[in-house]
């Protein structure tokens, strides 16, 4: 059975160091990226599509945009819970990069601990930004009909 975080995990062969957080970690990320960016009259599949307050950009590459909104800073990623229940802590912006690089091309979710930004990149190609990141997206999106 194909499971993402063997991918993921392949990817890095001792090449970078990734946290895989604990069950309880997973649960207080989710409960709080639910209880800060969903609206719960929404209706849909996918984290994504309930998302209340976010920008969008339509890119076929905007998932390697990602690591430099992140810059720097560790970053939590995790993907649809259907396909995989693990969640990552990923050191930097360069690091998740070179993980996004060299892997499949799933649906995924970035955050950081505080949970203070969501970012998504779905199978439409279309990046998502949510808190923090909303700007962000926002200004990506203004450069790119200039």
């Amino acid at each position: 059975m194909y499971r993402i975080s063997d991918d993921v995990l392949s990817a890095i062969k001792n090449k970078l160091s990734v946290e895989v957080l604990t069950d309880q970690t997973c649960k207080t990320v989710l409960d709080t990226i639910t209880r800060l960016y969903v609206d719960t009259k929404k209706t849909g599949i996918w984290l994504w599509d309930k998302l209340s307050d976010h920008e969008e950009l339509s890119d076929s590459n905007g998932w390697s945009l990602i690591p430099e909104f992140v810059s720097n800073n560790s970053c939590i990623m995790f993907f649809n819970q259907d396909e995989e229940t693990k969640m990552f802590m990923v050191s930097n912006g360069k690091d998740l990069q070179f993980i996004l690089s060299e892997t499949c091309g799933y649906e995924f979710y970035i955050t950081d601990l505080q949970c203070s930004y969501l970012l998504c990149f779905n199978h439409h190609d279309v990046l998502i930004g949510c808190g923090n990141a909303k700007k962000w997206v926002k200004e990506l999106k203004e450069k790119h009909f200039e």
